[in-house]
């Protein structure tokens, strides 16, 4: 069994590159991850399909230019099966904006998935950058474009 920090490492690389099912096997049906957006509730998705579906591709592929955004860890530290994490998440998005974000997370890890994800970032920041980055504009992935609504991303 591979060690917590190694874990979040391997996760932290895999959500860079983009490759979606790479990341999703970090996350079982049982998986959680939830945003700290105190703002718009605290959105939650559990389970790979959620995860993935409905939260972390949407919000890559309509937010970002392909390839953004990357993200840098900056430290963490870990105990028992828990691991705290500072990244820092950069990329171009769709509207023409740099895109720099300072994150914490708080993962818990069982094996090699991770159980449980709490993320925080500034939100603020985040969709008012992203203003107007949603979707192609072409209309052409509605599933996309009502899951950055849905997200508080117009």
């Amino acid at each position: 069994m591979s060690e917590p920090k190694d874990v979040v490492r391997r996760f932290f690389e895999a959500l860079g590159s983009g490759d979606f099912a790479k990341i999703g096997e970090f996350f079982t049906d049982e998986s959680v991850w939830m945003v700290n957006d105190v703002a718009r509730g605290l959105p939650r998705q559990q389970g790979r399909k959620a995860i993935i579906d409905d939260f972390l591709q949407p919000v890559r592929e309509g937010l970002f230019e392909p390839g953004d955004p990357k993200v840098e860890i900056r430290s963490m530290i870990a105990e028992g099966d828990r691991v705290a994490v500072e990244t820092t998440a950069r990329g171009m998005l769709r509207n023409g904006n740099h895109y720099e974000n300072q994150y914490a997370f708080i993962i818990e890890v069982a094996g090699d998935t991770v159980r449980f994800l709490r993320e925080y970032m500034d939100s603020d920041y985040a969709h008012s950058v992203s203003a107007g980055s949603g979707g192609s504009g072409d209309g052409s992935d509605e599933h996309v474009a009502e899951t950055l609504r849905r997200l508080g991303h117009d």
